[in-house]
């Protein structure tokens, strides 16, 4: 089962929304605010499972993915730039969801790629709170058949499959995490990040140079969100106030 949702989740969103929308499901329309905390004034705002919304040439999405256990959550944004969610998920350990702020790339070659690096800042609920959640940037490769992870903020969530080495990424510190031969997740070592700048093709990089991944691998979709396991029913917050994007090809 796990092996089907993750594949469900590969769908870049325009694909899941076109498709959706072909069949009558999809509501793009402002919904009400489900909790006083979410901001009344927001230029955007759904509780579609997978709402969207195209700003600054990203998308702001709700992907709400592993449709069988997710429950609801409502998205908005000011901008790509500083958005949230407020979310109701079960109390199991599987991921339910990933909202997400996506950039979209024509299949660009790994080695056309100078710089791919990224400035945020996020806040989840406070550690107190009884959830499991991650902030994860999430990058697509040969058309989101290989995905890359790096994990700047976690909260009682573990990657999936092995530790296969330590690695340090502008002086800091990383696990790197393999599952079968598509999915690496480079998880921070130590204190929660909540905001910060992160060198995503210095990830890439490692993962070409030791064999992990081919020269050959073309970037897809570059996202950053969080993905949420459990709030253990309770509403909770999760909001970026920050956020840029910056690619430069050779």
């Amino acid at each position: 089962m796990r092996s089907f949702l993750r594949s469900l989740r590969r769908w870049p969103a325009i694909v899941v929304a076109l498709s959706l929308a072909a069949a009558g499901s999809i509501v793009f329309a402002t919904l009400p605010a489900a909790h006083a905390s979410i901001p009344q004034n927001v230029a955007w705002k759904s509780s579609a499972r997978f709402g969207l919304w195209h700003n600054g040439g990203f998308n702001v999405f709700n992907n709400e993915w592993n449709t069988s256990e997710a429950g609801p959550q409502t998205i908005w944004a000011h901008s790509f730039h500083n958005w949230g969610v407020e979310s109701r998920q079960p109390g199991t350990t599987s991921v339910k969801v990933y909202p997400s702020v996506q950039k979209n790339y024509q299949s660009r070659p790994y080695t056309s790629l100078k710089s791919l690096t990224s400035t945020y800042t996020e806040s989840m609920p406070p550690a107190s709170s009884n959830f499991i959640a991650e902030a994860a940037y999430d990058i697509w490769l040969n058309n989101f058949n290989i995905e890359v992870m790096m994990w700047v903020d976690n909260h009682r969530q573990v990657p999936a499959g092995h530790v296969i080495a330590t690695v340090n990424i502008y002086g800091k510190r990383f696990k790197v995490w393999q599952s079968g031969h598509d999915l690496f997740s480079f998880a921070l070592v130590g204190k929660r990040q909540t905001s910060g700048k992160v060198h995503l093709l210095s990830a890439l990089r490692w993962l070409v140079r030791h064999g992990h991944l081919s020269r050959s691998v073309t970037m897809r979709q570059v996202d950053f969100g969080w993905e949420i396991a459990s709030t253990h029913g309770a509403p909770m917050d999760f909001i970026v106030t920050r956020y840029s994007l910056k690619t430069r090809f050779k």
